[in-house]
Parts: structure tokens; C-alpha cells; sequence
């Protein structure tokens, strides 16, 4: 049914028709979001600033150690032989864009003082969160930016280790150096307790080099949380005088792990279909932009046919794993 005037509703208005007439509605002036999902790992791993390279992103790896060496006394023969223990593990580079389009005619509807939110900005704002919205999906394996033209995927790095990533063909023995961990069950299915954990971080962690994000799924994460509840000691002199905090107020920290539930990561499974964990030490995994292509802007134009304002927010990076074994992924069972 068309709206006339001002849509004055009755009830409660009497005088539809005079009130259509002489009033006009309230229109707040912020957008209220109800559609987008923020990722907790696309933020997490961009926390210490953007990473720029140009070119071809090639990796130098140590793949083995230089076994010419060790004890030797008198006149022995020194071993010279030539090791070849440096391979190169080269990524491509993947673009993505967002395009925001704005009728011509609705511009000139929404100008002047009546545009109490104006509709450049407001498809802007919506432009670019839909633009987030696509990275966070692509950075989980997750339809419709899992195509083979989308970057190379947390999943696929981190939760897969018979594929082929940077070139370099993990089914083969001989790239076994190019391989995450394992992928570590839980104990009990459906369960996420400190020993499950404790498994999987004994595994990715290398003398004090650990791990420092331990990404979970919404139902990983609420088992793991509940098994800490025991652990809660309210020692503050005030404690019978306020409210019994039940839980803990913000995330959770596993050793030096920031420990968070990513809703994405929840629409992500494992190749048996199970819900995963994902346990990673940033430092060796990483986005990457090209400073050429970094969230550039593109200024509205027109095609000659059609009075409607076109622009695009155009972007290359990548994610970039130069040490695959700092990271694992836990099996939920289920």
C-alpha cells in the first residue's frame, strides 16, 4: 500500500489527513547495522598495521639443515659436499572490489535539508562493510569467496596438508617441511577441555616461540569457557557486596593465547565435516597488501546511457604463511 504525504499511521494519529499534510517523521541520523559480521581474526592479524610488498610474493624457505658439520679432531677429512637447503615458495596475488551505484534521480530526491541521512555516505558506510564482509569470508574458505581466484585461506594453510599452496605440492613427502601440524582430535567429542589444547600447543610450540591467537567456533568456544568456570576465585574485599560475576567478563587467554570465538570460522569445517579450531602464532601468518591496489577508491562516474553514479573500492593482498608448522588446527569431533 503506497504511503501518502508523510505516513502518519493510525492508530495512533486521528487527523491522518491533516497530520499527512503539515507533519513530518523523525529520521534518526545514524545507520543501524543489522546485517554485517565483524571477524575477530581479520582484526587480530592486522592489529600491528598493513604489510606492503610489491612484485611476486616470494618466500625464501630453509627446508633443511646444512649437514656438513659436526666433530671432528688431527688431520680428518671435512666434509664440503653442496646442500641445497633454500627453496622459494612464490604466491600470486588476488584482487577483490566492491562497487557502490546510486540512481541519479535519488540524489537529486535526497538533497537539500530533507536528506537527513545523506545517500552517498550512507552507501559508502554500507560499501565498504559489505567490502570487509567479503575479506573475512574469503579468509575462511567460505562461500561465495572459496573460488580459485579468492586468496589462500586460513583452511587451506592451516587445516589441510595434502594440497597444493604457494606453488609447492604438500601430498609429497618431500614437502613435508611445508606442512601444518596434524590436525589434533579432541578427546571427547562435542568437548573443548585445557588438555585438548595443551596437545595441540605442545605441537606448534617451538622453545618460546608460541602461539598467540586460538581462534574457536561459537559452540568450541562456549565448551571451552564453561570448563574454566571452576576456576573463577573472588577474592576482592568487596566481593559479598556486588552482584556474582558468572563467567568472566572479557575473552579468554590461553597461556600467552588471546582465545576468540569467530563466527565465520563457525561456518568452516575440516575435511571430515567437523567444526575446527584454529590455534596460530601471527608472526609467521599474515595479510599482505600491494601498496599499488590498497583500498584505492575509484570517483563515481556514469556509463553514457544511464543517468546512474558508479564507484569501486578495489584492493590486492594476500595471506601469507612463511612457517606453516608454527600453527594447528583441533579436531571438535563433531
Amino acid at each position: 500500500m503506497a504511503v501518502v504525504g508523510t505516513g502518519i499511521n493510525a492508530p495512533p494519529a486521528l487527523l491522518v489527513n491533516t497530520l499527512n499534510s503539515i507533519t513530518q517523521k523523525y529520521i534518526h541520523p545514524e545507520l543501524a547495522d543489522n546485517a554485517f559480521t565483524p571477524s575477530p581474526a581479520l582484526q587480530w592479524m592486522t592489529r600491528n598495521g598493513r604489510r606492503f610488498v610489491g612484485g611476486e610474493l616470494v618466500y625464501p624457505l630453509v627446508t633443511q639443515e646444512e649437514v656438513t658439520g659436526g666433530a671432528y679432531y688431527g688431520d680428518q677429512i671435512l666434509q664440503t659436499q653442496i646442500v641445497d637447503s633454500i627453496q622459494p615458495a612464490n604466491q600470486l596475488w588476488r584482487f577483490y572490489y566492491q562497487s557502490v551505484a546510486i540512481p541519479f534521480t535519488d540524489l537529486v530526491i535526497n538533497a537539500g535539508p530533507t536528506g537527513v541521512v545523506k545517500l552517498a555516505k550512507a552507501k559508502w558506510q554500507v560499501g565498504i562493510a559489505s567490502l570487509l564482509m567479503k575479506l573475512s569470508r574469503a579468509l575462511f574458505h567460505q562461500t561465495p569467496q572459496n573460488t580459485t581466484i579468492d586468496i589462500d585461506d586460513l583452511m587451506s594453510w592451516i587445516a589441510t596438508t595434502n594440497n597444493v599452496i604457494a606453488g609447492i605440492d604438500r601430498s609429497q613427502a618431500a614437502n613435508a617441511f611445508w606442512r601444518p601440524n596434524a590436525n589434533v582430535a579432541v578427546a571427547t567429542a562435542g568437548t573443548v577441555l585445557a588438555d585438548d589444547v595443551e596437545n595441540l600447543y605442545q605441537q606448534v610450540t617451538y622453545g618460546w616461540d608460541e602461539p598467540d591467537l586460538l581462534l574457536m567456533t561459537p559452540q568450541m568456544y562456549r565448551s571451552f569457557r564453561k570448563s574454566y568456570y571452576g576456576q573463577i576465585r573472588y577474592n576482592q574485599p568487596d566481593q559479598d557486596e556486588q552482584a556474582v560475576q558468572f563467567g568472566f567478563r572479557y575473552h579468554l587467554k590461553y597461556n600467552n593465547m588471546v582465545c576468540f570465538q569467530d563466527r565465520f570460522l563457525g561456518a568452516a569445517t575440516l575435511g571430515n565435516g567437523h567444526q575446527a579450531s584454529l590455534m596460530l602464532n601471527t608472526k609467521y601468518l599474515f595479510p599482505v597488501f600491494h601498496p599499488a591496489n590498497y583500498f584505492d577508491v575509484d570517483p563515481f562516474i556514469r556509463p553514457s546511457n544511464q543517468k546512474v553514479l558508479v564507484a569501486q573500492v578495489t584492493l590486492t593482498w594476500q595471506l601469507s604463511v612463511v612457517s606453516p608448522r608454527m600453527n594447528g588446527a583441533l579436531d571438535f569431533g563433531q
